[in-house]
């Protein structure tokens, strides 16, 4: 049989074997991507004529089985004979533990192989990456040198490389490719969660942020405030992206926010500029509600003023931007020039500035109300962000 028919033939094998479900589960086995960005189909590998594209597609198929390489040009009988055995080669190994195996016993042995210098060079090339584009090319480079495979020397290169990544703002890579990577102890580290919790939510995998934020969340520090405020947020962005927004709906949010931003008297900024957000919100939407007349903006930021200044559980990026959003929030004249100026001697990472025009954007967005004063500030702050953005990209 050709090559082609060989292929073909054995992915039917394989199903039938239950090894695979669909054709490009048959890539996927043989180590070739099938993400978004990548080619996904059989037919990208094989001409119409019969004919292989690829010579490295025969190579992997090789390799993966342990087939022989003249496997392409032997009889009928011999392709079949073949195939069948790295069928039952490929069943027995099912059988045997799998490389989750590994995750309890490193829980016990705690086996660690500390970050070499060489990832550490690699990891500076990635901070210093600016462009998206630059970024995801180097790590497909960390791919292609096996820097991404689940292996014990990997592990601490994997935990800096997604905090680096988490900075970008690089949520699907983080989510689809780094953290399957881990053992189960580095993936449980807190940091991780945190960081798995918050680029969940902002794929809008709204329950599977809450449920990971949920099991962090035990005693009432500034730390575990700051969890459930994001906990908070993962309901606010869902109740933003609804066509119409229920009065009691938001008022909910603003109550939990309210409660959040009073306990033990530590009064997190990022408590409070997410409760002046919704509160602003509720005075546009709903202008006869005393629920959100009566709560006082200026108080809500005078309160988060120490956490302002001395907060140090978040990126320092946020603290300025939030002080200039709880201005935006009060209806403060200039803030744009601020922000403006702010951005040219700062010099923020463009992932960092999109978190913030896309909190602006959903704000305004969700006013319904262009010709509010609040509103138009924060569309003028938005062009200023989105401007930043593409300067830094291009």
């Amino acid at each position: 049989m050709k090559p082609t028919k060989v292929i073909k033939s054995f992915i039917e094998m394989l199903k039938e074997a239950a090894i695979i479900t669909y054709n490009k589960d048959f890539l996927e086995i043989i180590g070739f991507p099938v993400d978004e960005k990548h080619i996904r189909r059989l037919s990208d590998y094989i001409r119409r004529d019969g004919n292989i594209r690829d010579k490295s597609f025969l190579i992997a198929i090789e390799k993966r089985f342990d087939l022989p390489k003249d496997i392409w040009q032997l009889s009928d009988d011999t392709q079949h004979k073949l195939l069948q055995e790295a069928i039952e080669r490929e069943l027995e190994l099912q059988n045997l533990p799998n490389e989750s195996a590994l995750d309890n016993i490193s829980d016990i042995l705690r086996t660690k192989a500390p970050i070499t210098n060489e990832q550490k060079a690699l990891l500076e090339k990635f901070t210093n990456s600016i462009s998206k584009e630059e970024s995801e090319k180097i790590i497909d480079e960390f791919r292609t040198k096996g820097l991404l495979d689940k292996r014990v020397e990997n592990q601490e290169f994997l935990v800096e490389l997604i905090k680096l990544a988490y900075e970008k703002g690089m949520y699907v890579v983080i989510v689809e490719f780094l953290l399957p990577k881990l053992y189960r102890r580095y993936r449980l580290l807190t940091d991780i969660q945190k960081i798995e919790a918050h680029s969940l939510g902002s794929l809008e995998q709204y329950e599977e942020a809450k449920h990971i934020l949920d099991t962090l969340i035990h005693h009432n520090t500034i730390i575990n405030i700051n969890l459930k405020t994001a906990a908070l947020s993962n309901h606010k962005r869902a109740l933003l992206e609804k066509e119409s927004i229920d009065a009691d709906e938001l008022y909910l949010l603003v109550k939990g926010y309210k409660e959040l931003h009073t306990i033990n008297g530590e009064y997190s900024y990022y408590t409070g500029v997410n409760l002046a957000y919704m509160a602003v919100l509720g005075q546009i939407l709903f202008p006869n509600d005393n629920r959100f007349l009566q709560i006082d903006i200026e108080k809500i930021y005078n309160l988060s003023k120490r956490s302002l200044q001395e907060d140090k559980t978040h990126h320092e990026y946020y603290r300025y931007m939030s002080e200039f959003e709880f201005l935006l929030l009060l209806g403060k004249e200039g803030v744009e020039k601020k922000i403006e100026s702010f951005l040219e001697h700062y010099r923020p990472h463009p992932s960092l500035v999109e978190r913030s025009l896309r909190q602006m954007q959903l704000f305004t967005r969700s006013s319904k109300n262009p010709e509010d004063k609040i509103v138009k500030a924060f569309v003028d702050a938005s062009y200023i962000l989105k401007d930043y953005i593409a300067f830094y990209q291009t």
